[in-house]
């Protein structure tokens, strides 16, 4: 009997030291859960504990140019017109996201990326059912007295910073 429940202990102590996640992979996990949280990038950029200072930067200047736009078409001949926008879903790459889940983090010193996967129940409209969609988006991140998220890839499409970058451009053409 204690030969068994020595076996047993032992198995249990391996079990848990496999299945545990490191703090590092538990500090990015909660980085990420906290990017989610947030439903308005207005909130998600008054966060500098949550990005690395260079999308910080980069997501206020996009804020600024929001605001400028924003003021240009109130004294334009239609006030009404929507301004350029920096939207919240900025984040998911959809504005439907409705879960999220974290299944996969490497760390090599001072980076990591995090898999990240996202699903949009399935839904009506107009009649009509659409499927549910899973895809996933990898999220970069630093070590930067304490992890901060750096940039988003998008699947088939171009990264959170590159499409930052180009709202701006835009956004300024038209200033």
């Amino acid at each position: 009997m204690k030969h068994l429940f020595s076996c047993l202990c032992i198995l249990l102590i391996f079990n848990s030291c496999v299945t545990s996640k490191t703090t590092s992979e538990v500090e990015v996990s909660s980085k990420i859960d906290q990017l989610y949280k947030y439903t308005t990038s207005s909130n998600s950029i008054s966060s500098k504990d949550l990005f690395s200072p260079d999308l910080k930067n980069i997501l206020d200047e996009a804020h600024s140019v929001s605001v400028a736009d924003a003021e240009r078409i109130k004294k334009s001949d239609h006030p009404t017109d929507k301004p350029a926008m920096v939207e919240s879903f900025i984040f998911t790459g959809v504005p439907d996201a409705t879960k999220q889940k974290v299944t996969k983090i490497n760390i090599t010193g001072n980076t990591a990326e995090a898999t990240v996967e996202l699903e949009i129940g399935e839904y009506k409209a107009d009649d009509k059912t659409y499927p549910a969609v899973v895809w996933e988006n990898s999220i970069q991140l630093i070590n930067d007295n304490g992890w901060k998220i750096d940039n988003i890839i998008f699947t088939e499409r171009s990264n959170l910073k590159e499409q930052l970058k180009a709202f701006i451009t835009e956004t300024k053409k038209g200033l």
